[in-house]
């Protein structure tokens, strides 16, 4: 029996069981549980294409249909290449090697392509098909080991590109893509994708730490002085933290709410219900290895919360997901720095876990912390040949520039 692609219209349409034997050990935001998870809890239209050889699936893509591309700005290819964040990083880029009037003028002229080029990608790039994995920020082909990976990409690439003719789908995007796999690059290359680079993600290796003290020893002198102080105000601040195994609705409820003004604070679209809905179902999804974990007051119970983390754990790797904090409560009191880093970190050393996966964003805290960067993709292909010629000397400014910021495709940080 020749091999053949099957599109199914929803995670619940394919086993658990399937899916995840094509899943690394260590993606937690690619597995089943986790993307039936977010497709429930939000309302989304997810896309499974399987590729089956002789009635076994040997390779799969996931894909996020985005109809309206101000629903959450992480899944807009627009957002990725031209919203306020992206904009902002190439503001400094250039500002880094030029005067201060060239610097402007090369501002002014950015916001006038930056502002002509959203509008018209707006309008050709929707709907979209966006390959990422929803509020987990993953992107991959996922593969049976033993398959001819490239063949198996190459065909599962043919059958998205179908899959939008056949749905009038403007453009296909690989977001968020972890960007050290060959075969991938050059399948995309091959099938008209544009590549830039988007962000840099922070991971600690902890392996090799006995202990929170061994840890303190890979930072430099002054750092660790500073590490102590934030450990030792946060105690004196009369804060702790606490791992909450079984939460009631009311603790579930107040976690919500702190992770509303978090959302909040970045600009991003608020569901209180719904992430609800999700910290539950992530709770009570073992697989995905789930802990909560709360700051209170040292003689604070129940609900009454004034931080909290959702921190998930495969595969030896722990993956701080979804927090927030009660700023008049918390104070002074480091409670982001104890409850984020050196808690985590503890329990990593204590569990055996060999890395912690702190993802995108807050660069500078996370590299003073010891963690290591490493580059993120995105790829952007439009169905249209005319928007496509429209967009390509675009894209290749914006990955020059973000090179030029962030640094080359080996990580490397360019300060």
């Amino acid at each position: 029996m020749a091999a053949e692609v099957v599109v199914m219209r929803s995670v619940s349409a394919v086993g658990r069981a399937e899916w995840d034997a094509l899943v690394p050990p260590t993606q937690v935001y690619l597995s089943h549980d986790w993307l039936r998870a977010v497709e429930e809890c939000f309302g989304l239209e997810l896309v499974l294409f399987l590729l089956r050889d002789g009635g076994r699936t040997v390779a799969g893509i996931q894909g996020l249909l985005v109809r309206d591309p101000d629903a959450f700005p992480y899944h807009d290819p627009t957002g990725a290449l031209f919203g306020d964040y992206e904009t902002d990083h190439l503001r400094q880029a250039l500002e880094r090697d030029r005067s201060p009037q060239e610097s402007a003028e090369a501002g002014a002229l950015l916001a006038a392509v930056v502002r002509a080029e959203a509008g018209h990608t707006r309008a050709a790039g929707y709907p979209a098909l966006v390959v990422t994995s929803p509020y987990g920020y993953a992107s991959d082909v996922l593969t049976l080991p033993g398959t001819d990976r490239r063949a198996a990409i190459g065909e599962l690439l043919v059958a998205v590109e179908a899959f939008c003719r056949t749905e009038g789908i403007a453009s296909q995007s690989f977001l968020w893509e972890s960007g050290g796999d060959a075969d991938l690059h050059r399948a995309l290359t091959a099938h008209g994708y544009l590549g830039f680079l988007s962000d840099l993600e922070h991971d600690l290796d902890t392996g090799s730490c006995a202990g929170l003290e061994e840890y303190l020893r890979t930072l430099e002198r002054k750092r660790r002085t500073v590490v102590r102080a934030e450990i030792r105000k946060f105690e004196e601040a009369g804060l702790r933290v606490e791992r909450i195994a079984d939460p009631d609705r009311a603790v579930i409820a107040r976690c919500a709410e702190l992770s509303e003004g978090q959302q909040k604070k970045y600009g991003l679209p608020v569901d209180r219900g719904a992430m609800e809905r999700l910290f539950t179902a992530l709770l009570a999804a073992p697989a995905l290895g789930p802990a909560l974990y709360v700051v209170r007051r040292r003689d604070a119970d129940g609900p009454d919360v004034s931080g909290f983390l959702l921190c998930l754990e495969a595969g030896g790797v722990l993956h701080p997901k979804f927090l927030g904090f009660d700023a008049a409560a918390v104070e002074s009191g480091y409670a982001y720095f104890n409850l984020v880093f050196y808690h985590q970190i503890e329990r990593a050393v204590a569990g055996g876990a060999r890395r912690i996966a702190y993802g995108m964003g807050s660069a500078d805290a996370k590299r003073l912390r010891g963690c290591r960067p490493t580059p993120v993709r995105g790829w952007i292909r439009f169905s249209s040949q005319a928007a496509q010629r429209r967009i390509e000397p675009y894209v290749a400014v914006f990955d020059c520039l973000k090179k030029q910021l962030l640094g080359d495709q080996d990580g490397r940080v360019l300060r």
